[in-house]
């Protein structure tokens, strides 16, 4: 369907987008078509700015629709600021400096290097909001001695869980973080699956020969990867 845009300044333009187009990729097409970043667009729709993960359809456009275009200011090539990162677990505040241009990428790799952790694991969040790879410091309207918080995903690891009275072992991924109880959650999805029983008449769980409090985290009990958590039939008594 062909859409029209109408930006601030100079002429409309039109583009061909498809239905199930997310607003992302609609900004994508207009850098490529009229050369304006991604990250310098607001998409605006019925007097609402879309969000980017939103598509064509969610978003009620139709074919010849008109759509505002709101371009914000390149920001001067050499501007530098100073962001204070609170870094887990102590949130100590580090003064790291960027450019204002830069992509949110490269902070999340100098804080990667910082926390000596799985890249993937690092998230920076400004303002509540979580700051993404593909945007610009700038876009956040971060400034000198804005506060930005690293969060560290928790790391996930395989558990292996003996059914009551089975020969199998079922891997069985949680987090150190995670509840005892969440194991009841996995195993009924796997359940159906892979065969196994689980008690009627209730059941609990052991690690290295203790009954487990499921209230209580795997890192509090000393759970590892690829250690063995038995299912016993019956109720724990306190």
């Amino acid at each position: 369907m062909d859409v029209f845009f109408e930006p601030q300044e100079g002429s409309p333009f039109c583009i061909q987008i498809g239905f199930h187009d997310t607003v992302l990729e609609i900004k994508e097409k207009i850098e490529k078509h009229q050369g304006i970043p991604v990250y310098r667009q607001t998409i605006v729709f019925n007097d609402e700015a879309l969000d980017d993960e939103l598509d064509v359809e969610g978003c009620n456009i139709i074919n010849r629709s008109c759509i505002r275009l709101i371009v914000a200011p390149e920001p001067p090539p050499s501007t530098k600021i100073e962001l204070c990162i609170g870094t887990p677990p102590s949130k100590m505040r580090l003064p790291i400096e960027v450019g204002v241009r830069d992509p949110v990428k490269s902070l999340r790799e100098v804080v990667w290097s910082l926390e000596d952790v799985p890249l993937e694991r690092v998230k920076l969040y400004a303002n509540g909001t979580e700051l993404e790879d593909d945007c610009r410091i700038c876009d956040y309207e971060l400034q000198d001695n804005s506060s930005v918080d690293v969060h560290i995903k928790p790391l996930k690891f395989t558990v292996m869980v003996l059914p009551w009275k089975a020969n199998l072992k079922v891997a069985v991924e949680v987090k150190q973080s995670d509840k005892v109880k969440v194991l009841r959650k996995e195993l009924e999805k796997l359940q159906p699956i892979l065969k196994f029983d689980l008690p009627s008449e209730g059941y609990f769980f052991i690690h290295n020969q203790s009954g487990m409090d499921e209230d209580k985290s795997f890192k509090w009990h000393g759970v590892e990867m690829g250690d063995t958590i038995e299912i016993f039939r019956g109720m724990i008594s306190r």
